[in-house]
This record gives C-alpha cells, sequence and structure tokens, in this order.
C-alpha cells in the first residue's frame, strides 16, 4: 500500500492536507547518524529481542539481507495506588506488541498486534509475536524481494507533467 495524501479536517478551520512530492527528498538526519542507528538497528535482529528473525531472509545465492529494527510491547494500564504506594487497582486499557523493521536497502515496515479494552487483560504476548509473523511471512515476501526478479518490488512510475505552451492555453 502507498500513500500519497493525507486529509485531515476537511471542512473546518482545521483542515489540512499533505501530499508527497515524489521527486523531492530531504535528509533529515546527518549521515553519521543514520549509519549509526542503522548499525543499532541491525543488533536488535543479530543479538537482541528480534534475534529469532535473523538470517530468515536470504537472497537467492544465500547471501542474507541485512535487516534490522526495533520491538516494543505495550501492557496499556490504569493504575490505582493507596497510602504508602501500595497497588490498590489495575484496569487494562489496550495491549500492543510492535515490531518495526527494514530489509535490505529498499524495504521497511511495521507489524503491530493490537488488543483494545478489557479484554487486553486475558492477553499476554510480546514484540515475539509481530518478529514471529513476519518470520512466517517470509516465504510469501522472498519472491518480491530478490533483486531482478520480475516480481521484485518496483517504485512507481512518477507521471511526466508538460504545462501546455503560452498561447495555447484553452479555457473550455
Amino acid at each position: 500500500m502507498r500513500i500519497d495524501t493525507l486529509h485531515f479536517a476537511a471542512n473546518t478551520p482545521y483542515e489540512t492536507k499533505l501530499i508527497t512530492d515524489p521527486d523531492r527528498g530531504v535528509r533529515i538526519l546527518p549521515v553519521e547518524v543514520a549509519r549509526a542507528l542503522k548499525g543499532a538497528m541491525s543488533q536488535v535482529v543479530d543479538a537482541g529481542t528480534a534475534r529469532r528473525i535473523s538470517g530468515s531472509f536470504k537472497l537467492q545465492d544465500g547471501t542474507p539481507l541485512v535487516m534490522g529494527g526495533k520491538t516494543g510491547t505495550g501492557d496499556n494500564r490504569i493504575e490505582s495506588f493507596g497510602a504508602g504506594g501500595r497497588l490498590i487497582g489495575s484496569r487494562s486499557l489496550n495491549r500492543t506488541a510492535t515490531f518495526v523493521f527494514f530489509l535490505g536497502d529498499n524495504h521497511f515496515g511495521t507489524l503491530t498486534a493490537f488488543v483494545p479494552g478489557r479484554s487486553a487483560e486475558a492477553f499476554k504476548f510480546t514484540s515475539a509475536l509481530p518478529v514471529q509473523v513476519l518470520k512466517g511471512m517470509a516465504p510469501i515476501l522472498m519472491p518480491y524481494l530478490q533483486p531482478g526478479n520480475p516480481n521484485e518490488c518496483k517504485p512507481p512510475q512518477v507521471a511526466m507533467h508538460t504545462p501546455p505552451a503560452a498561447g495555447n492555453v484553452s479555457n473550455n
């Protein structure tokens, strides 16, 4: 899925419309910071909380795709405390587990498991869940990740827009 436009608060004083410009890239982080962040995210897969997926994505020649990510688990509750800091009540709002990742230089994504409301109290999953889901998806995704493969993910074609020449504008 590709999102090119976001439209918020239509027909209100706060209306905001965001439209991407595919021809314009803006560097947000200095190269050194991006390189350090990529290294830290690679360690999450190589030796951290997402290590179960390490080596799961390989090119046809057996070379593993460089992979990295960040895991996160949320047990979001409202807790009430009494005198002396004693916990007197705890109510679950929701439970989340997320894995944000990159696969090689050109692919990235986010997987989130989410249970809303009080029923979240019955669930105990962690960020290992979306990591395992992505690992299970490896056979499905690999054909799209192989360079030169006809199934390879390709960037969208940008339509060329040529404005009409001066004097050739029609008001019809």
